[in-house]
C-alpha cells in the first residue's frame, strides 16, 4: 500500500514537531521536512545536528511512528566546499539522522547529470537517495534523462484537475525504478475527486504519494497552529481521503458501486 506523506510547506508556519503531530492526527505515514536552502530552514537547522530541535523531533517521530520521507533541499548549482559545515553535507547528515529515504535536489541551468551523479555517490554514504525535482520549464523526461545511469531518482508532480490520465500512466511506466514519489498539490485534493478518481491507480504500491504545497491559497483551511494539531490533522485527513480516491482501482470502484 502506498505510503502517504505531507510536505512541511503545506503546514507552514508550523514547526517540524507540530508537522509530525498533524501528520499523525491526519492518519499519514510520513513527513517531508525543510532543512536547507530556505531562510526559515536555515534558521531552524543552520547548526545541523547541534540544533536542540533535532532531539525533540526524533523523539516525536519515534513516539508517533511517523517516518521522515525526505529532507530538502540541495541546490546543485551551489559550490561544494568539503568543509565540516558544508550545507550539502549538513543536509545529508540531517537526512540520515532523521531516517529520511530521500533528499530533494534542484538543478541549476544546464545539464545536471555529472553534478547529480556526484551527489548520488556522496549521498550513498548517508543512505539517502537524491531525487531531482524538475524546475520550471523542465519536463519530467528531462529529469529522467539527467538521472539515468545514477542512483538518483525523480519527483513526479501531478495536478489532478488538469492531468491527462494516459500521460500520467505513461510517465509512471517510463520512470520505472527512477520514480521516487508522486507529489499532488493540497488544493487539488478532496474526498470526491470526480473525473480525477483512479488517476494514480497504476502507481506501484511501493511509490509514496506526497501532499505538496498548494498552487492556490487555501482560504478554507484551518490554520496549522502548533498548539492545535488536531485542526491541521482534520485538514490532512481530508487530503488523505482525496489521495485514496486517486489510488483506487476502477475495479474496486465498480465493486463499491455494486455493493
Amino acid at each position: 500500500m502506498n505510503r502517504v506523506a505531507v510536505h512541511h510547506s503545506v503546514l507552514d508556519p508550523a514547526d517540524p514537531v507540530a508537522c509530525v503531530l498533524a501528520a499523525r492526527a491526519g492518519g499519514l505515514d510520513a513527513v517531508g521536512l525543510h532543512v536547507a536552502a530556505a531562510p526559515e530552514a536555515e534558521r531552524a537547522w543552520g547548526h545541523g545536528a547541534g540544533m536542540p530541535l533535532l532531539a525533540a523531533l526524533v523523539d516525536v517521530l519515534l513516539v508517533t511512528r511517523v517516518t521522515t520521507l525526505d529532507v530538502g533541499r540541495i541546490d546543485l548549482g551551489e559550490p561544494v566546499t568539503g568543509a565540516a559545515d558544508d550545507p550539502r553535507r549538513r543536509t545529508l547528515d540531517l537526512g540520515a539522522r532523521l531516517g529520511a529515504q530521500f533528499v530533494t535536489v534542484r538543478a541549476a541551468d544546464g545539464d545536471p547529470g555529472d553534478a547529480l551523479a556526484e551527489l548520488a555517490g556522496q549521498a550513498a554514504a548517508f543512505r539517502v537517495r537524491p531525487l531531482l525535482v524538475p524546475s520550471d520549464g523542465t519536463s519530467v523526461r528531462d529529469a529522467l534523462a539527467a538521472a539515468a545511469g545514477t542512483s538518483a531518482g525523480v519527483v513526479l508532480d501531478v495536478a489532478p484537475w488538469t492531468a491527462d490520465p494516459e500521460e500520467v500512466a505513461e510517465l509512471v511506466v517510463e520512470a520505472g525504478d527512477a520514480l521516487g514519489y508522486v507529489r499532488v498539490p493540497a488544493d487539488q485534493l478532496a474526498p470526491d475527486m470526480g473525473s480525477a478518481t483512479s488517476l494514480l491507480a497504476t502507481l506501484p504500491p511501493w511509490v509514496p504519494v506526497v501532499i505538496g504545497a498548494p498552487r492556490e491559497p487555501l482560504s478554507a483551511r484551518d490554520p496549522a497552529d502548533p498548539t492545535a494539531p488536531a485542526r491541521a490533522g482534520a485538514f490532512l485527513a481530508a487530503c488523505r481521503a482525496g489521495i485514496d480516491r486517486l489510488l483506487v482501482h476502477p475495479r474496486a470502484l465498480a465493486a463499491e458501486r455494486g455493493a
